[in-house]
């Protein structure tokens, strides 16, 4: 198991621990030595909720002992982290089918969210191409969009590509000389993603689509970052068609799942924090996604 994995781990027993205490997904990245977004990535794939679903979802499972225990309805309200006692009832009753008020009625029965406990299995069996890439220096130039941590975080990354795709601007720069094609290799789209180019706010993705500038051009009219030289883990996912683009969400959903669920916790490989880059390979009517993940051994 990696370093990343076993400090992840140590994460879920601080929740239950102060489950009732201002914890945020700062703070916990912060334990884990990761950033927000990597540590979002983890926690996301690994337990299939996204923090703040999480830590909502087993508050509201606990505030029934506390409701059964005579603490006042305000008052569990305040300790799960809502403004009101309205927000609360309307929380409380969707997720159990009660009202805060019904929880010592003995005919009513609630829904009970248990803590996640981690342990390491070895699954096998199912093939995740990948390869060992190290790029140089270079610098992209494109769209970025600040985008939340949370449950939309896939839905709005979407969103940016479908503004970026219909932005006349993009597509002059795309058809201009001062784009780099097949930077990436061949076949390869000239238009990528990469995830925080700069240093995002708390609780967000910098979520940038764009090129690769060519040499020493300059774009002064856009939004332009310098990556790193850096070495990554690639990978691949299944063949899709370029005409359904709606199947991208859930193939690009897959694909990370099983990079930090199957392949992180199984390899001698830890992830660095620096940006990730999208990738698109051509082939004919089909194309594949590839991830690019930085890393260290």
């Amino acid at each position: 198991m990696t370093t990343d994995i076993k400090r992840f781990s140590a994460t879920l027993d601080f929740i239950e621990n102060h489950l009732f205490e201002d914890i945020s997904l700062k703070l916990l990245a912060k334990q884990a030595l990761l950033s927000e977004y990597t540590f979002h990535r983890f926690f996301t794939y690994l337990t299939g909720h996204s923090f703040s679903n999480y830590v909502r979802n087993r508050r509201l499972s606990e505030a029934v002992e506390l409701l059964r225990a005579e603490y006042s309805i305000d008052e569990v309200a305040d300790m799960c982290g809502y403004a009101n006692r309205s927000a609360f009832n309307r929380a409380f009753s969707k997720f159990h089918n009660i009202t805060p008020s019904q929880v010592n009625n003995p005919c009513v029965s609630i829904n009970y969210f248990p803590p996640i406990r981690f342990e390491f299995n070895i699954d096998g069996g199912t093939v995740m191409p990948h390869r060992i890439e190290k790029l140089p220096e270079f610098r992209i130039v494109g769209k970025m969009k600040e985008v939340s941590l949370d449950d939309k975080l896939l839905e709005n990354t979407y969103t940016q590509w479908m503004s970026f795709f219909g932005d006349p601007r993009m597509k002059t720069l795309e058809e201009s000389k001062v784009i780099r094609k097949g930077f990436f290799g061949v076949n390869r789209a000239p238009y990528f993603a990469v995830a925080n180019p700069s240093l995002p706010n708390s609780n967000y993705l910098n979520y940038f689509t764009g090129f690769v500038l060519d040499g020493n051009s300059q774009s002064s009219e856009d939004l332009s970052f310098t990556i790193p030289e850096q070495t990554y883990v690639v990978f691949s996912s299944e063949a899709y068609d370029v005409n359904n683009l709606e199947k991208v969400p859930t193939i690009y959903d897959d694909l990370h799942r099983r990079i930090y669920n199957t392949w992180f916790p199984q390899t001698k490989y830890e992830k660095c924090e620096g940006p990730e880059l999208e990738t698109y390979n051509a082939m004919g009517k089909n194309a594949c996604l590839e991830i690019w993940i930085p890393i260290k051994n």
